[in-house]
């Protein structure tokens, strides 16, 4: 396993954890810089502090979200690296510097635009965020697509990886224990939003409030609602939910 050392954006919050993993990863001469994090001054510093000098041999990015991209071409242009990205990197692509071999995976679900990046000899994976060390990931209309989501996740879990090094949080040590995990909370909570639309008819608020419960403040009440509109669209895409507009509101109900 080569070296991986992270800087922790100072970018805290509801959506973010303790802020952005920027992970720096030893590749023998160079060394690659995975989510360089948003456009902040003091963290760009923070960076070149941990850098201490080495060499960056090419600066990547899971996705393009402001909280992982941003820094991106600054960081790369102070050394005279080249940023890679979805979509100049394709499922399947290998970057390689130094003496490491990257492979870039397309994992769309969060984003369209989500890659991971797999080190196969080590077994350890970038997760940016599909996977976190804690909590869930954000999977959100219209960005967001659930089966996508889920498929990323065989993806990765097919791989039999040993370490998650994700966007947010820390190191993943049970690689797959973690990847089970996510998808057994998606497929729980296609189940329990299905169970309450079988139950009575409702809007997208509605059934947010329904299922999310008063815990989920006002201000998670968004995201809470763009999450639970991408299981809807799924359910609708697998025929399960109908949307209908007889009493004004779209409002979501059962098929068949």
């Amino acid at each position: 396993m080569p070296l991986v050392t992270r800087v922790v954006a100072p970018n805290p919050g509801p959506y973010t954890g303790p802020g952005t993993n920027t992970w720096i990863v030893d590749a023998g001469p160079v060394v690659v810089v995975i989510d360089p994090g948003p456009d902040d001054d003091s963290h760009l510093a923070a960076i070149d502090r941990r850098l201490a000098g080495a060499t960056v041999g090419v600066v990547l990015v899971t996705h393009s979200h402001p909280d992982h991209l941003p820094l991106a071409e600054r960081l790369a242009a102070a050394h005279r690296a080249s940023v890679r990205r979805y979509p100049e990197l394709g499922d399947g692509d290998v970057v390689r510097a130094g003496t490491l071999n990257l492979t870039a995976l397309h994992t769309p679900g969060h984003s369209a635009d989500h890659l991971c990046f797999w080190i196969a000899e080590d077994g350890a994976v970038f997760t940016g965020d599909l996977v976190l060390g804690k909590g869930s990931s954000m999977v959100t209309h219209p960005e967001g697509n659930v089966a996508a989501y889920l498929r990323s996740l065989e993806r990765v879990a097919a791989l039999t990886p040993k370490v998650l090094f994700p966007g947010h949080w820390d190191p993943v040590t049970d690689a797959m224990g973690k990847l089970e995990e996510y998808r057994t909370h998606r497929l729980e909570r296609e189940a329990q939003v299905l169970a309450e639309v079988r139950q009575s008819r409702g809007t997208a608020r509605d059934l947010t409030r329904r299922v999310y419960g008063p815990e989920v403040g006002e201000d998670l009440m968004v995201a809470a609602e763009m999450t639970m509109r991408a299981h809807l669209e799924k359910l609708v895409d697998d025929g399960k939910v109908r949307v209908s507009t007889e009493v004004g509101d779209e409002s979501f109900e059962a098929s068949g």
